[in-house]
């Protein structure tokens, strides 16, 4: 996919990307304002997606292992493989997917990873209810299993997936305006 961009998300941006992410609740838990606000404040990367026109394309929030566990998945992560970054959620408009979108947002993590001492990223898939489409996909770009469990909070079947950062970086693109200063966006003014 050519003609988009990748930058942290600004503060006043959280609402667009709070709504791509509460239409897709399916294979990501939809959140209030307080709760994305909160995730993005703790994030190790939060990340958005543009199309040249402006309009949004996907997002990606990633947790790291400062700060508070955000959920069981999040703390198994942290607690199984600490030297992996989390991917708490991606979400990518159905129109724009299959055009390489999901691949560079893994790669401009994948690098952020790297330049904070991380070498693995981790994160989990739903079994049930299954999402296969997304097991295939990470699949592709060289994620293994590395576990399973049944989340507390909804009942769901999650496979947690792991992946070597450095070949991910690879997919890293001159699209993801890299800002070393500020990896994550800020929380919401109060």
């Amino acid at each position: 996919m050519t003609g988009f961009t990748l930058r942290p998300v600004a503060p006043a941006e959280q609402p667009a990307l709070l709504a791509l992410n509460n239409r897709h609740d399916g294979p990501v838990n939809a959140l209030t304002p307080e709760a994305f606000a909160g995730l993005c404040a703790d994030a190790f990367l939060a990340i958005g997606a543009w199309d040249a026109d402006g309009a949004l394309l996907g997002l990606m929030v990633a947790l790291g292992d400062a700060g508070p566990v955000h959920g069981p998945n999040h703390g198994w992560i942290r607690a199984h493989h600490p030297e992996a970054v989390y991917i708490d959620r991606i979400v990518v408009e159905p129109a724009a997917q299959g055009q390489g979108l999901g691949r560079a947002l893994y790669g401009a993590l994948a690098a952020a990873a790297l330049d904070q001492g991380k070498t693995a990223l981790g994160c989990e898939v739903n079994l049930d209810p299954p999402n296969p489409e997304s097991l295939a996909f990470h699949a592709r770009l060289g994620f293994a299993p590395a576990g399973e469990a049944r989340d507390p909070r909804n009942g769901k079947l999650v496979r947690y997936l792991l992946a070597d950062a450095a070949p991910l970086a690879a997919l890293n693109t001159a699209h993801f305006l890299r800002s070393p200063a500020k990896r994550s966006c800020p929380a919401a003014p109060r």
